[in-house]
């Protein structure tokens, strides 16, 4: 897991959509899909619940989505203290 991982998942969160998400995150969007299925595989649990139209945070995909936000934050509070 990594801090680039946890940025993908807020995006797709806040976005509710991976292409949405990708173009974000200035990246593709096979290559964002495959970086959160592969966090989902570390974890063992599905962050997000996908359907042909709509993506939606699963139970496991909201406590992750507080816990990431606040270790995004943390880091960028590092890096500002550091510069």
């Amino acid at each position: 897991m990594d801090l680039q991982q946890m940025r993908y998942v807020v995006a797709v969160a806040e976005t509710r959509n991976f292409t949405r998400a990708a173009e974000r995150c200035s990246v593709v969007q096979s290559s964002l899909s495959h970086r959160i299925a592969g966090l989902e595989r570390e974890l063992g649990v599905r962050l997000f619940a996908r359907t042909s139209r709509r993506v939606e945070l699963t139970g496991a995909g909201a406590a992750f989505l507080a816990g990431a936000r606040e270790c995004l934050a943390a880091a960028d509070r590092a890096a500002a203290d550091a510069a």
